[in-house]
């Protein structure tokens, strides 16, 4: 297994995308960029190596980007918050991560056409924000790369969060707009369940139906609204799990990873 690490950020080094390659599986690959979840405090490890591991052995280039979080792990006593977790800081992130892949899709056998992102929890609200913002000038022209090479293929959403609206104490309105004041309609254009658009790519949506910490209805809403715009999606909700299960060994959506193969075998071409 080939593992390399890569710093694809300048505005913060903390920033890097560590990929994973089985040299044993051959021809044009499908490339996923996971982004851990972590409530925008931390990237959270078992959202992280564990599940490019995993997609990598199923035959994908698989990516972790570790994007900017409040801090660099989650005991924060003596830490200084990280001004780059205000948006669309983390969303550049993703768009610098894409375009390297791309650049890189000779060199590891990716098709540059099949570059998805997966998005746990904060992650998910991440890939979801992005995938509906790709092709605006609030992420292109920063970055100064044509859209063309910004572009996601599809998403994978991991008990994603949504929604700003309805998750409780949860620090990621703080993370995602710092210290300004925030009203409905600020919480509103960064929640991407409202934000879906004729460039939003084909998706997948899984869920535990018991989750404490994201409500699953975030997750039936995102799907409406994928609908109601006519974009390819498949949904899963599971009866049990909880928050945070990743990979979901022994529980019931442990199939989850077969799922999001055959969905995106299937819409990513």
């Amino acid at each position: 297994m080939r593992k390399e690490i890569y710093r694809i950020w300048a505005d913060d080094p903390r920033v890097t995308l560590t990929l994973f390659l089985d040299g044993e599986k051959r021809g044009a690959k499908s490339a996923v960029i996971v982004l851990p979840g972590g409530g925008y405090v931390a990237n959270a490890d078992g959202e992280a190596d564990p599940i490019a591991l995993h997609f990598a052995q199923m035959g994908y280039a698989a990516f972790v980007l570790r994007y900017s979080t409040l801090y660099d792990g989650f005991e924060v006593t003596d830490c200084e918050e990280n001004p780059h977790t205000k948006f669309p800081e983390p969303m550049l992130e993703v768009g610098a991560a894409i375009s390297f892949v791309r650049d890189c899709s000779s060199e590891l056998g990716i098709d540059p056409g099949k570059i998805t992102l997966m998005g746990f929890s904060a992650g998910g609200h991440l890939a979801a924000n992005y995938a509906n913002k790709w092709n605006t000038e609030a992420i292109g022209k920063p970055l100064g790369i044509p859209a063309k090479k910004l572009k996601p293929n599809g998403s994978v959403l991991c008990y994603a969060a949504t929604s700003l609206l309805s998750l409780g104490d949860s620090r990621m309105p703080e993370a995602v707009f710092g210290t300004d004041s925030v009203r409905e309609e600020g919480l509103k254009s960064y929640s991407a369940q409202f934000g879906v658009n004729a460039d939003t790519p084909p998706t997948f949506l899984w869920h535990a139906k018991d989750d404490d910490d994201v409500p699953v209805q975030q997750t039936i809403d995102m799907a409406k609204a994928l609908a109601d715009k006519g974009i390819a999606y498949e949904m899963h909700l599971f009866e049990t799990g909880g928050h945070a299960t990743a990979l979901s060994v022994g529980l019931p959506a442990e199939a989850w990873k077969d799922m999001a193969d055959r969905f995106l075998l299937k819409n990513i071409k």
